[in-house]
């Protein structure tokens, strides 16, 4: 199963990041993990939205110390709403770059899972966390979660007990399996593997060389060997501690993985973000990044 050591929770003290450093919380619990709550102040004037009291940045860009204690003062308030038993550590930090200084800790620590929220408050009126947390998405060392502003998940807990897991056989996809193998240990849940089937739109239209009944036998007999292979890879022993579901579905991945999900009432939807190659990053957003952007539930991004 997986390991986790280090959990990195960025926060920008809108609801999404506290929903977000909630679940940290939890899968901090489950796996016995170190947190860390980081804020990055990106050194720029503050406006009225911002949703802490009694931080300014000096006039040569810098935060001063009185108000720096400030700032960790709101943190600590902020992280004890998610949980005030649990160890948290804080981390402040100054730099225009955010999604850099984010990846970069994350590399440092190491870090074996991100945990941001989407969509929230920056500080910075009109700037959206969204931004941040897909160009972390792109760039991570590790394993993202991103929690949406309408988290599925009931507020007064942070579980999963319905986890869906979309493969494509790549080698980040299996690696999203091992994820959701051990989540669902952990939470006992239901886990969902769905294959989106996505048949090209030439065979589909062809009247010369694939007619429409033979064009339903290769899709049948595609989707069969598909369930086969799907369960060949789950091991025997899962029986023990979830119940294991496999799908197949047929259309644009992004759109069906987000139908399948809705449909099963899933709280966290798990997949494989392929490495940061040219051709490999325009996959990543065609797939992955629509699922981020189009969730109503935390989406787990593993990467190899």
């Amino acid at each position: 199963m997986i390991t986790i050591r280090h959990i990195l929770c960025p926060i920008d003290f809108s609801d999404t990041s506290l929903r977000a450093l909630e679940h940290a919380v939890a899968l901090a619990g489950w796996y016995e993990s170190s947190l860390t709550a980081m804020f990055v102040e990106s050194a720029l004037p503050v406006t009225d939205a911002s949703p802490f009291v009694g931080f300014v940045a000096a006039r040569d860009g810098s935060v001063d110390d009185v108000h720096r204690s400030g700032v960790l003062r709101d943190m600590r308030c902020f992280v004890n709403r998610a949980a005030r038993a649990a160890a948290i550590h804080l981390e402040l930090e100054e730099s225009p770059d955010v999604h850099g200084v984010i990846v970069a800790r994350a590399a440092a620590l190491p870090a074996d899972l991100i945990v941001m929220g989407s969509h929230g408050r920056s500080g910075l009126k009109g700037v959206l966390l969204g931004s941040v947390a897909e160009r972390v998405l792109r760039a991570a060392p590790c394993p993202v979660m991103v929690v949406p502003p309408h988290d599925a998940v009931p507020p007064s807990t942070a579980c999963f007990k319905h986890i869906v897991c979309a493969i494509d056989f790549s080698e980040s996809s299996i690696d999203a399996l091992t994820w959701s193998l051990s989540l669902a240990e952990e939470a006992d849940a239901h886990l969902a593997l769905l294959h989106v089937l996505e048949v090209p739109p030439e065979l589909r239209l062809s009247t010369t060389t694939v007619s429409s009944e033979n064009l339903d036998e290769l899709h049948l007999a595609v989707r069969a060997a598909t369930l086969t292979r799907l369960r060949s890879l789950v091991p025997s022993t899962a029986a023990a501690f979830c119940s294991v579901e496999t799908a197949t579905a047929a259309g644009a991945a992004g759109r069906e993985v987000l139908k399948f999900a809705a449909d099963r009432h899933a709280d966290l939807i798990v997949m494989g973000a392929r490495g940061q190659g040219a051709v490999e990053r325009m996959v990543f957003g065609s797939k992955t990044l629509d699922v981020v952007r189009g969730a109503r539930c935390p989406v787990l991004a593993i990467r190899r």
